[in-house]
């Protein structure tokens, strides 16, 4: 496995070329996460029942928020590093990239011991009801093992991609997806452990993963190093590092505070089907949302490394390309979501009253699924360029700002009751895609001016 000796094609290859190279093994990387996410809910499903689908609901949103801590690291360590090497300074380069993984492992064994210590109440507090929460808890327990595996190869699949070795990227992410997989047959349905057993999986599947991408980085083979004179993280550079991740962090923080929101709402208002139809619908869009992030993956490296060396024309080409790929994909999801919403749902349950919900609720959780990508396209774009600001507003808008707000008024304020917490999700995403074209816009035409001025 040879890694690239330098980043300067990312300033000098056919942008068409580029991001189709870069997306397309973060593409598959993501399918691939997006498949085990699906194949994972039917196995637990199939060989466990019902209530353990809506126990694993109930836990997601939970590791979406130790991801959103590894993802504020990762995507700026990210953005730092391809914005280094496109300015040529490599040891600048370096030095994030250690730091990086410093904060990550720090990062990771606090939240270990805090969820330990705490994880009935946080299970709780993300709203399961005693039905559900002997599942859940099973669950957790063996899954914050994993939390600082699947932090640390997030992290390196993201320093993989900034410096041009995407498929190595890929390659990282895949071994967790598909051992996952295989281990999730194994334990599950061979020795019959259960939901522990489908928990389990994913540590050692993230282990894995962990162990090949450190040991590509400790043979030497990436473009960044470990450097030992910066094992004691710097001030400034954690915190370049943090301000401009911290924007993933909040859409990710965002993702899981809506998630605790629209439970305990759902366990007023609808009771265990709903939970248990909002975990399985989850679990589904994320296959869609993957593919997409997969895009935005490529995008990164390529527009932060020519923002460092100062080539807007090529930015611009970059984000027109990405704004027709995930517009597309989005545009597959609604058409899945508006045409096929039972047929989906007949995948995971036989029982008539959650497959009455679910489907009403992936129709409409799918029906404006086509704005997400500009809406994810113009946060990266940012996020891309070191501006933490605007990213941060885009990347909680939807959630946050918009979806929140409707979930918690309209159930309560108007006669929509438990239906107000599924038709918030068709007017969040449509007003979110408004305002995030109109931002996007302006910073085109500030692209512009700066292309004249070249």
């Amino acid at each position: 496995m040879k890694a690239n000796c330098s980043s300067e094609f990312l300033g000098t290859e056919k942008i068409s070329k580029l991001l189709l190279s870069f997306s397309m093994p973060a593409f598959i990387a993501m399918l691939a996460s997006g498949i085990y996410n699906i194949v994972d809910t039917i196995f637990v499903a199939k060989g466990i029942g019902t209530l353990a689908i809506g126990g694993i609901g109930i836990v997601f949103p939970i590791q979406t928020l130790y991801a959103a801590f590894a993802q504020m690291i990762s995507i700026g360590a990210a953005s730092a590093i391809s914005r280094s090497l496109g300015e040529q300074n490599n040891n600048r380069a370096n030095q994030v990239m250690t730091n990086a993984y410093i904060l990550t492992t720090i990062i990771s064994i606090l939240l270990m011991i805090t969820s330990f210590f705490f994880i009935n109440q946080i299970l709780y507090i993300f709203g399961s009801n005693e039905e559900l929460i002997p599942y859940a808890r099973d669950y957790l327990l063996i899954s914050i093992w994993a939390i600082p595996f699947n932090a640390l190869a997030l992290l390196s699949s993201a320093v993989f991609r900034s410096e041009g070795n995407i498929k190595i990227s890929m390659i990282t992410v895949l071994i967790g997806s598909l051992f996952n997989i295989a281990l999730d047959l194994l334990f599950i349905f061979v020795l019959n452990w259960g939901i522990k057993g489908a928990a389990l999986a994913t540590v050692l599947a993230q282990a894995l993963a962990t162990a090949f991408s450190l040991f590509f980085i400790l043979s030497h083979r990436s473009i960044v190093k470990f450097e030992r004179k910066y094992f004691i993280p710097n001030l400034k550079v954690s915190t370049s590092i943090i301000s401009v991740g911290f924007s993933a962090f909040a859409r990710n923080g965002a993702s899981s505070l809506f998630a605790l929101i629209t439970n305990a709402t759902l366990r007023s208002y609808g009771g265990t089907v709903s939970l248990t139809a909002f975990g399985t619908v989850n679990r589904i869009i994320s296959f869609f949302f993957l593919p997409i992030m997969g895009i935005n993956q490529g995008l990164q490296p390529i527009a932060s490394y020519n923002y460092g060396a100062k080539q807007p024309d090529r930015i611009k080409q970059v984000v027109k390309l990405a704004l027709i790929y995930t517009t597309i994909i989005g545009a597959i999801g609604s058409i899945v979501g508006i045409l096929f919403p039972s047929t989906v749902i007949n995948l995971f349950t036989k029982d008539k009253s959650l497959i009455s919900e679910a489907t009403f609720v992936l129709r409409l959780q799918l029906l404006f699924f086509w704005t997400i990508g500009l809406q994810m396209v113009a946060s990266t774009f940012y996020q891309s360029l070191g501006k933490p600001i605007p990213s941060l507003f885009l990347s909680i808008l939807r959630q946050f700002i918009i979806l929140i707000p409707l979930i918690l008024i309209l159930p309560r304020y108007t006669s929509l009751g438990l239906n107000g917490v599924w038709y918030s999700f068709p007017i969040s995403d449509f007003t979110a895609f408004v305002i995030s074209a109109l931002i996007l816009w302006r910073a085109w035409h500030h692209l512009n001016k700066k292309s004249d001025d070249n």
